[in-house]
């Protein structure tokens, strides 16, 4: 009986080691953001910005809260826990209403694949549909940008329109 018992534990505590080490490499990627990626991101949110006064709208304010909605996508499409799209971006869309009042509307751009923010933008800026949420009346702005273990990088730019300019002021927080 105590023989059963041992196996039984040790068998718990290989599968458990086994679990941790499938997402070992996926931890480890997370840690890489702040360098590379948190770079591209900044450079994404600039170039976004010119191009929105280029056409003589107003910049975007930039929010964390809005980043890590982006960026759990991101990390979702590189892990291929959800197919690349905009599939949930209704349930991504509730997150940010849940943490942030006062939004009107929201888009999301996404892709794939891009080099590094120069490649990306160009993308979405020959789409009509990416074009018109970059050129958009949308206040805020959050940038997610995850690279996979085979060094693919996955984009995600959300954007939100406050409702009421002098509350929403209070929710823009930017570390970017």
């Amino acid at each position: 009986m105590v023989t059963v018992i041992k196996n039984r534990i040790l068998l718990a505590t290989c599968m458990m080691l086994l679990v941790v080490l499938a997402w070992q490499p996926t931890a480890l990627q997370a840690d890489a953001l702040p360098h590379g990626e948190r770079r591209i991101e900044r450079e994404i949110y600039q170039l976004v910005n010119e191009h929105r006064e280029e056409q003589g709208l107003p910049p975007m304010a930039y929010n964390d809260a809005i980043a890590e909605v982006a960026q759990d996508h991101s990390s979702d499409m590189a892990r291929g826990i959800v197919a690349f799209g905009h599939g949930g971006f209704k349930d991504r869309f509730d997150i940010l209403k849940s943490k942030l009042a006062f939004i009107a509307a929201g888009a999301e751009n996404v892709a794939y694949g891009a080099q590094d923010a120069e490649q990306a933008v160009k993308l979405w800026l020959r789409s009509a549909g990416h074009k018109k949420n970059i050129q958009g009346n949308f206040t805020h702005t959050g940038i997610g940008v995850v690279r996979n273990n085979d060094g693919t990088l996955y984009f995600t730019q959300l954007f939100v329109k406050c409702s009421n300019q002098y509350r929403c002021d209070s929710f823009t927080r930017a570390s970017i």
